[in-house]
């Protein structure tokens, strides 16, 4: 496309894009807020925030003790505030300072489009008997793992645990090498991922849980509490979607399928969207393929993997198909 032509177009898709919503299917809009109880003092608080969140978008659960007295001044990190009637500081920091902070520490960064991971818990009790904790209940299980997919920032799905979903859950146990079976139950709510958990009470009167999880890059494995789950899985999505660095890189984004104005609307708005995409340019058109240019933090392959979350942008080759690794190919999914 010629540089006359750029700005013509991108004045005559000013509506369209300002009438198209980012159609992220996973993403955590509050990463950067926390309300957090005072006990000590106010200023205790801020700093124990600040510490929730730098874990929350780092994905490393080391990553206040790798900033150390970096957090001692949170209040400069700080977009808003306030003090509920009993005493909860409700604040928000802001992710651009956030980011810097963790960037300069050699931390990485990852951003709200997150894997929606699917919660399979089963309990077994004192007496023989066993549960599973579904999307109606309301029980102590579910509300700690709650509470800790919130404090790492995982989105999490309850089941129905139909007939169906039992079915596929079982498959997935009794073939535990192979996590298609629980993937297909992901699957059937929109999830990216499983994560099965069997909780036991242990002699101390707690419990203790077996965790699997299991995604398109394989399956693994802890063992501990109930917040361990979560532990597991936002670990091993941190290292596979958070970026390091100051520096960007270029990546040339081709997509196909584009044949009106609005998908190209969508298309862009999308791309421009992305917590790991700093800059997009319009390269190329040939009939309905476009070319994009962007400015990423990261790589070619975390890009790759965040892009392929929500399948609007479908790739045109396996992950592993050997391929330019600055350039990506992707279909269009209206």
């Amino acid at each position: 496309m010629t540089s006359r032509l750029l700005p013509r177009l991108r004045f005559l898709l000013l509506a369209a894009l300002l009438a198209v919503a980012p159609a992220f299917a996973v993403t955590v809009p509050d990463l950067y807020e926390v309300a957090m109880p005072v006990a000590a003092s106010r200023d205790a608080a801020f700093v124990d925030a600040l510490k929730v969140v730098v874990v929350r978008v780092s994905g490393r659960r080391d990553a206040a003790v790798r900033l150390g007295g970096a957090l001692n001044n949170p209040r400069q990190y700080v977009q808003r505030f306030g003090f509920t009637a009993d005493n909860v500081l409700q604040v928000g920091f802001d992710s651009v300072s956030v980011d810097k902070l963790l960037t300069d520490a050699g931390l990485p960064v990852w951003g709200r489009e997150r894997p929606a991971t699917l919660v399979l818990l089963n309990v077994q009790a004192t007496d023989g008997s066993s549960y599973w904790i579904d999307s109606a209940a309301s029980t102590v299980e579910r509300e700690a793992i709650s509470r800790a997919a919130k404090q790492r920032g995982l989105p999490i799905i309850w089941p129905e645990m139909t007939t169906q979903d039992r079915t596929q859950i079982n498959a997935g146990v009794d073939a535990s090498a192979d996590p298609s079976a629980l993937l297909q139950a992901a699957a059937r709510y929109n999830a990216n991922a499983a994560l099965l958990g069997t909780a036991r009470t242990d002699g101390a009167g707690g419990l203790s849980v077996r965790w699997t999880l299991a995604s398109d890059d394989g399956a693994a494995s802890a063992a501990g509490s109930l917040e361990e789950g979560v532990n597991l899985a936002a670990d091993t999505f941190a290292r596979v979607y958070s970026a390091s660095g100051t520096t960007l890189d270029s990546v040339m984004v081709e997509v196909s399928g584009i044949g009106n104005l609005g998908a190209y609307a969508t298309t862009l708005n999308y791309l421009e969207g992305m917590t790991l995409v700093r800059g997009v340019a319009v390269e190329q058109v040939l009939g309905d393929t476009l070319r994009f240019k962007l400015a990423i933090r990261g790589d070619a392959t975390t890009l790759r993997r965040a892009l392929a979350l929500d399948g609007k942008l479908v790739p045109l080759a396996p992950a592993d198909a050997a391929a330019p690794v600055d350039r990506l190919q992707f279909q269009y999914q209206p």
